[in-house]
């Protein structure tokens, strides 16, 4: 709201309303008195139209009334000639008629402008109402998501130490790391004030959930590396999912001899091109045995590979995985992802937007 607003929609004591309309009235008459001599005949109320209109703005309408009426009978008097006395003329019901009519319009206009001011003002707190309201009902809905998760894992947790089938013990096991994960991952995006997200630091905490989270695998040494990267969280979704399952499949099938595992993630940005996409490739190598001879991704019955083959694409990217040059496997995900010119993070509702629209709707 800006200076004239609101002055516009202050409320004055009596008193300041008082002291302020007296002073406008007597700089008013004096400065009209001081140039008597100078202006032209005709212009009895030249000074009193300021007055009147800050009376208006910075006291109250009721000041501003007062002091037009308290102006006009000291401009009837002395400067509407016969002087000095209320005779009725033409040229003094010409000239009367005349500042009626500006200081009417006047007030017709601040009072219609602190009318709009205050629906405005009205509407705004009730836009700002529903979006605190939509806040909080979506941070109740994620959180109720989470927990809900979080319940489902803690199940299959009770269900694989009661089960004695090895097989069926890993399936559950690598089904809880799945939700847990996914828990995690929904907790991290699903917020009203986070809308896009770094590449590499979103990725660098994911990976770290799932060593976490699937305790049972052996255990892993990750490095990390990973380009500048902004995207939105329609994008990091299934490209955190992807991460994770191949983190999950190289803790399951990418331990060297020894038992011990090592991850190398690198995750590399081209320059955009022409339609504002970002090229990006998303690596991860492990030190395992590689992959049986005759592999096909397509082919694979592996589910954790199936699922991140179908995120894939969904960011319509492409994985493969080959046997890396040193030893082990090579898993790589080419992507591409839209600039992302996000400042600030957006706000649960435009508030002033939402009040605007109230606004509009009530003046039709």
């Amino acid at each position: 709201m800006n200076g004239l607003s609101a002055a516009l929609m202050t409320r004055r004591s009596l008193t300041f309303e008082v002291a302020f309309g007296t002073l406008a009235v007597a700089l008013a008459t004096g400065l009209r008195f001081a140039l008597d001599f100078v202006l032209p005949p005709g212009f009895p109320f030249l000074t009193f139209f300021p007055a009147v209109m800050l009376s208006l703005v910075f006291a109250s309408i009721r000041c501003g009334i007062t002091v037009a009426v308290v102006c006009g009978v000291i401009a009837w008097i002395w400067f509407i000639a016969p002087f000095g006395s209320f005779s009725i003329t033409s040229g003094a019901l010409m000239a009367i008629g005349f500042y009626a009519l500006i200081t009417a319009t006047d007030v017709l206009f601040i009072t219609a402008a602190v009318w709009a001011l205050q629906e405005l003002s009205l509407a705004r707190e009730k836009a700002n109402a529903v979006a605190q309201s939509r806040t909080l009902m979506f941070s109740e809905l994620q959180h109720r998501v989470s927990n809900n998760l979080a319940t489902v894992a803690a199940l299959l947790r009770l269900q694989t130490s009661q089960t004695k089938d090895a097989e069926a013990r890993r399936a559950l096991s690598a089904s809880q790391a799945r939700i847990t994960s996914i828990s995690r991952l929904q907790r991290r995006l699903h917020s009203v004030d986070v809308q896009a997200v770094d590449a590499g630091e979103y990725l660098r905490e994911v990976l770290q959930d799932t060593l976490e989270v699937a305790k049972e695998a052996a255990p892993v040494t990750l490095t990390f590396d990973a380009a500048p990267l902004r995207i939105l969280n329609d994008a990091a979704v299934p490209l955190g999912l992807i991460a994770s399952e191949l983190m999950m499949n190289s803790m399951e099938h990418g331990a060297a001899q020894d038992g011990r595992a090592i991850v190398d993630v690198r995750l590399k940005v081209d320059p955009p091109d022409e339609a504002g996409q970002i090229p990006a490739t998303l690596e991860m190598r492990d030190n395992g045995r590689g992959l049986p001879d005759g592999f096909d991704l397509d082919m694979s019955d592996s589910l954790g590979l199936t699922v991140a083959r179908q995120f894939a694409k969904a960011l319509d990217g492409e994985l493969t995985l080959a046997r890396a040059s040193g030893g082990g496997t090579l898993a790589k995900l080419h992507f591409t992802v839209p600039r992302c010119t996000e400042g600030a993070p957006p706000k649960a509702a435009d508030a002033d937007s939402l009040a605007e629209q109230g606004m509009m709707q009530r003046i039709a």
